[in-house]
């Protein structure tokens, strides 16, 4: 049994990806079209909680959230889809969906708004070796040639400790790589569910969907947001100037960038993992080089500053001024945020008051997804990927309002990435600009 491959011949799947820079007006955009089109039914998918209230306050729909009604959110779900109502929601619930779900949407006829893309690969972490092994041995799960883990009908009916595990499994959704990686898949077929489908991003070249869309032979076409008369519509997709952000950035040069012994995987997850059970003395350094980038060459007041590194490694790294974190709750509650934002960061605006940025990764896809799609024969750009979370994750600070920054990149490969970015240096800038 061959990779499952989606058809468009028995419906055809209107995908469009609307690949515009920050603060071009994706969201706004999306808010007028939900406003506009209202005999759509509207599923809007967003990764924060806080910008399912922004569509909620700001479009004539009656949208309607999931909820804990005396059942999981997922169930109240279902309830909303069943109903036809507008829906807003997290890209986690949107992970969940069952058969049922799938039901209610093409019955439906919805129209998925998708705020950022998904992680559609994603590594898996919830069952150990030892488990798998077990699982195999039982009689349990086998593995089929293209290494999706199936769960044998005969032990259907086992409840167990890995009820997720069969349920994962009975959806496709658990692969198998080189006999010791697991990966979460994300169904493919579900983006046929759907009458349209709108994908707000940035650089979609750079992501994981892209290369899934590829391997399954999902159809898009790629827009821009254009800004006219105070009306946001879709254009042709262009690449845009970026030469124009270079005045906003000052990137930090000096000897906080080469106090410390590195290479080109300097300040990758790796790295660090490497580096704090082997040489301790360069993880103290770079807590160094931020206290004095912070404290002594900027003079931060704590409330300006929003930095990040590997969740693993914050709290060897936090020190005096720069030690506040808010979690999902917090934030909440809260406009103005700063110090600690996860790397992986997207679609949050309460971080836009900070200008004195320091980013101390070196961002590479897990190799596991690399070697997945390799497997494929799908080479996914790691350049672009890693530049990608860099750039979503510095506009959370105020220069998504047009506003300057000061910034600290230790990695020599994230740094050269965003100077050759600025200055319009990239390839797939030049390709396309030719």
């Amino acid at each position: 049994m061959g990779e499952w491959i989606i058809s468009t011949e028995e419906r055809t799947v209107k995908i469009i990806v609307v690949d515009s820079i920050m603060g071009s007006g994706k969201t706004s955009w999306s808010i007028q079209h939900i406003n506009e089109s209202l005999s759509e039914n509207v599923l809007y998918i967003t990764p924060f909680l806080d910008e399912v209230d922004r569509i909620v306050k700001n479009t004539n729909r009656d949208f309607k959230q999931p909820k804990y009604n005396g059942g999981t959110k997922l169930q109240n779900l279902n309830e909303l889809l069943a109903c036809q109502y507008d829906i807003a929601s997290t890209h986690e619930l949107f992970k969940k969906l069952t058969s049922e779900s799938r039901e209610y949407i093409q019955a439906g006829h919805y129209t998925l708004i998708l705020d950022e893309v998904l992680n559609a690969i994603d590594p898996y972490d919830d069952i150990k070796k030892d488990d798998m092994k077990l699982l195999q041995d039982s009689g349990c799960i086998t593995i089929d040639e293209d290494g999706f883990i199936i769960w044998n009908q005969d032990k259907a009916d086992y409840d167990t400790q890995y009820n997720k595990i069969k349920i994962l499994a009975e959806n496709r959704s658990l692969l198998y790589v080189n006999q010791k990686l697991l990966l979460w898949r994300y169904p493919p077929e579900v983006f046929t569910l759907f009458d349209k489908v709108y994908i707000l991003t940035y650089l979609f070249d750079a992501s994981i969907l892209k290369n899934y869309f590829d391997l399954y032979h999902i159809q898009y076409i790629k827009k821009s947001i254009v800004h006219e008369d105070g009306k946001y519509s879709l254009s042709d997709f262009f690449i845009p100037d970026t030469t124009k952000y270079s005045p906003l950035i000052d990137i930090y040069n000096g000897k906080l960038n080469v106090n410390f012994e590195q290479k080109q995987n300097g300040l990758s997850s790796t790295w660090f993992k490497v580096q704090c059970r082997t040489n301790v003395k360069t993880i103290q350094q770079i807590k160094k080089n931020l206290n004095n980038y912070f404290r002594n060459i900027l003079n931060a007041k704590s409330e300006t500053i929003l930095w990040t590194t590997f969740k693993d490694y914050k709290t060897k790294l936090r020190g005096k001024g720069y030690s506040k974190e808010f979690d999902a709750k917090l934030l909440k509650d809260i406009d103005d945020a700063y110090g600690f934002l996860a790397c992986n960061a997207r679609a949050t605006n309460k971080y836009a008051k900070c200008y004195n940025l320091a980013y101390c990764v070196n961002i590479y896809l897990h190799p596991s997804i690399s070697q997945f799609f390799i497997q494929k024969g799908i080479k996914v750009n790691e350049e672009l990927y890693g530049l990608s979370e860099m750039i979503q994750w510095i506009w959370r600070s105020r220069i998504r309002n047009g506003e300057k920054i000061k910034i600290y990149v230790p990695s020599v490969r994230m740094r050269t990435l965003l100077k050759d970015w600025l200055n319009m240096n990239l390839d797939y800038q030049n390709e396309k600009a030719a």
